[in-house]
């Protein structure tokens, strides 16, 4: 695919996300959480894809997963999330969203009876090719985006109701430009980070449980004359099942859940993520949330979900301030496979 870029805002846009200085002058408004910056002005983290959201259950409940269990996709929340696992599953998850940003997940998750879950998972966040063009429509080059991210993933049951879970990632951020490109040059980094998660179930005999994460701690990104740390953020929740002790079957389910997010290296100001899921005879999920962000990727979702035998679809939609501001629906499918 293969669009104009002649507006710098948007370059600059993109660039945040793969961890690029901007272009100087161009609007940076939209990006995800803002790119941080350190007292001088210079941005201080990098690879902002990291925080775009993903997973069509978690984005339809506001991205309120961190004390959620059971599902494939909390490996990319909360590595704790996939230890309670009774099957093998085979996850594929595709995004769309602002200027044709697409996003693939596909990740196997394979639990075991002696000691806990394994798991791989790779993570692709394409732009696709862009034309930069001068004022005068002329093309001037092409600019190709790709980030990537690949996981290695171990969650156990450690005692009593406790969960541990921790992911092992391999991250590369790769720009490429063929001609001219705003003063761009082509390059790659590359950086490696861990996420660790724990969740504890049932706390005091309550249908509840409590979940924390720290996610992307790892190494700066390594470039030519640049030291972008990574976005660290740290996570805590609960999940509340609101109808268990109200009804005697499980026909309905309600689960109400709420997430706070802070920056690792910044704490104070955390994000608040508020979400519900009603699910019908274990079968059928009616999903709903809200982010509440400074600036970027906050606002309303809503979501769907289907669970037969041994197959599961779940749809979304994000109505976030990216999507509002440029007109594109932001829009997320996950199949999984139960086996």
């Amino acid at each position: 695919m293969r669009r104009s870029l002649s507006n710098p805002a948007v370059l600059a846009i993109l660039l945040g996300l793969v961890g690029r200085p901007v272009v100087a002058g161009a609007q940076e408004d939209f990006l995800p959480h803002g790119p941080m910056r350190s007292g001088d002005g210079t941005a201080s983290e990098g690879a902002e894809f990291l925080l775009l959201p993903v997973g069509a259950k978690s984005v339809g409940m506001g991205g309120a997963v961190a004390g959620l269990r059971g599902d494939g996709e909390l490996v990319l929340w909360n590595p704790a999330g996939v230890a309670h696992l009774d099957k093998r599953r085979l996850l594929v998850n595709h995004s769309e969203g602002a200027f044709d940003t697409r996003s693939q997940v596909l990740a196997l998750l394979w639990p075991t009876k002696s000691f806990g879950t394994l798991g791989v998972t790779y993570y692709l966040v394409d732009y696709g090719e862009l034309t930069s063009t001068d004022p005068y429509g002329s093309e001037q080059g092409t600019i190709n985006f790709r980030n990537q991210e690949f996981l290695l993933s171990f969650a156990t049951h450690v005692f009593g109701p406790l969960e541990a879970g921790i992911n092992y990632k391999l991250i590369q951020l790769i720009f490429r430009c063929d001609g001219l490109c705003a003063d761009q040059q082509s390059f790659t980094r590359t950086t490696h980070a861990v996420d660790l998660g724990l969740i504890y179930d049932r706390v005091a005999g309550l249908p509840l449980s409590v979940g924390g994460s720290v996610r992307h701690l790892g190494f700066a990104l390594q470039g030519a004359d640049e030291d972008d740390q990574l976005p660290t953020r740290v996570r805590v929740g609960v999940a509340y099942d609101a109808l268990s002790a109200l009804l005697s079957d499980s026909t309905f389910a309600l689960a109400i859940a709420l997430d706070l997010e802070d920056q690792w290296r910044d704490l104070g100001a955390p994000d608040l993520m508020v979400g519900s899921e009603l699910g019908v005879a274990e079968r059928f999920f009616l999903r709903a949330g809200y982010a509440f962000l400074d600036a970027g990727l906050g606002g309303p979702s809503l979501g769907l979900g289907l669970t037969y035998d041994w197959f599961y679809v779940d749809l979304s939609r994000g109505f976030d301030d990216i999507s509002a501001a440029t007109g594109e629906e932001a829009m997320q499918v996950s199949f999984g496979v139960m086996f």
